[in-house]
């Protein structure tokens, strides 16, 4: 069995993959978060009341879910940056072999002359 040969170019991919994920990721944490609250206070203030919502408990679920929405993009701006930092440090990782090889390359024609 042939060993796995190294391809540079599966970093990179994975690298745009996490840039492509970081930038859905504070939208899709914020209507997370949002729906979740949304329901949840609709649940619970039609458990409390027994009847038709009003004007200040459609306030109270509004307000509710903003403060919730507010919460879930300061969340995805954190999980966005874990994902950007690590798909830096894979591109410095993938510039550092780039660097080496063509070092150790240069080398190597230094000494055949």
């Amino acid at each position: 069995m042939a060993p796995t040969q190294y391809d540079s170019s599966i970093l990179q991919q994975f690298a745009d993959d996490l840039y492509s994920r970081a930038r859905w990721i504070i939208f899709s944490t914020a209507a997370m978060y949002g729906t979740v609250v949304f329901v949840l206070s609709i649940i619970g203030v039609l458990s409390a009341s027994h009847s038709n919502l009003r004007v200040q408990e459609w306030g109270v679920i509004g307000t509710l879910t903003l403060v919730a929405v507010a919460i879930g993009v300061n969340r995805g701006r954190e999980k966005a940056f874990q994902l950007k930092l690590q798909a830096q440090q894979i591109l410095c990782q993938r510039q550092i072999e780039e660097n080496t090889r063509a070092a150790v390359g240069s080398k190597a024609l230094a000494a055949k002359v």
